[in-house]
């Protein structure tokens, strides 16, 4: 048995893919596996996994119909042969000591559910543009998690097998953001730490979710959060109804039990995130009109209407680091 299975989704991945996994090759600690599903592909993915898994026997493909990344996931977990599952994206890249480090805090911290690591932004080049920081000490990770101010980076993330079995693993209503329903549901019950080292190279990638799917992602994002709100007051979350609705978040949002708190998640979410007072304002209004009329509903909803940005750091985008 592998102590370790890596597991990637890819589709149409025949630009990034191959280096992704040449970061794994390389790692000091070299027992894993690693699954690869290719979900779908029609470029060249499919012949550059056929070379790479010929030449070393780690890599093990797995190949069909395009489902998305979570059926994806799923199915590559299921397949996992290691008592760890590491996750790592087909267009990042993972420092040589990424899974020794990880292994060895994990055995030394039985109790820890799941590490992440820092890391840093790469453009689509490969070159460095802004740091990735991780919170470190269960606590401090668990609270900003649930307030989506720092979330672990998904592909930097490794997991007990028995922990990710414990929770169900990663949800199909999610067709974004599933990484962030993981973490919540996983820091429930485990904690989870991150490494202050920066292991792993997130790719900000023109074809990737972020770049064309954001939208969806922070609406999916703030999803998550109002299910850890709702399973924190009923005991339970409405992941059904969401799996009901197969993507038309608007007509969910119509059904949810707390739809002004999914209002305001998604408004501040949407302005922090887009960076657009008018997209913002429309769902803060939202969140008034149902009654959530927290301060700082109020207060973004006042500054929306404004037209002022938002006050923060502003959004990376693909055009300002391409």
């Amino acid at each position: 048995m592998s102590d370790v299975s890596v597991v990637m989704a890819v589709h149409n991945g025949e630009r990034y893919v191959g280096e992704s996994l040449a970061s794994l090759l390389c790692q000091s600690w070299a027992g894993f596996e690693a699954i690869v599903v290719d979900d779908g592909s029609t470029d060249g993915t499919a012949e550059i996994l056929d070379r790479l898994s010929q030449s070393d026997r780690r890599i093990r493909v797995v190949r069909q119909d395009h489902r998305g990344l979570t059926p994806s996931l799923n199915r590559a977990v299921s397949l996992a042969r290691g008592e760890y599952v590491a996750r790592q994206d087909a267009d990042d890249h993972s420092e040589p000591e990424r899974l020794a480090q990880q292994l060895r805090f994990l055995d030394a911290h039985p109790a820890v559910a799941a590490v992440g690591t820092a890391g840093w932004v790469m453009d689509e080049e490969g070159d460095p543009v802004a740091p990735l920081m991780a919170p470190t000490g269960s606590r401090r990770v668990a609270a900003l998690l649930r307030q989506a101010r720092a979330t672990p980076i998904h592909g930097s993330m490794m997991i007990r097998r028995s922990a990710v079995e414990a929770v169900g693993g990663y949800r199909d209503a999610f067709r974004a953001s599933q990484d962030l329903d993981l973490w919540l549901r996983l820091s429930e019950r485990f904690p989870i730490d991150n490494l202050p080292e920066g292991l792993y190279a997130w790719r900000l990638n023109s074809e990737g979710v972020y770049a064309t799917r954001r939208e969806e992602q922070l609406k999916y994002c703030g999803i998550a959060l109002a299910f850890a709100r709702e399973r924190q007051r009923f005991g339970d979350d409405s992941c059904a109804l969401l799996q009901e609705c197969a993507g038309d978040l608007d007509a969910f949002a119509k059904r949810f039990r707390m739809r002004g708190l999914l209002h305001a998640l998604w408004g501040e979410l949407l302005f922090r995130g887009l960076g657009d007072p008018g997209v913002a304002r429309r769902e803060l209004g939202a969140a008034l009109r149902s009654g959530a009329c927290h301060p700082k509903t109020i207060g973004f909803f006042v500054w929306s209407a404004l037209g002022l940005s938002w006050p923060g750091r502003a959004p990376l985008t693909v055009q300002s680091h391409g």
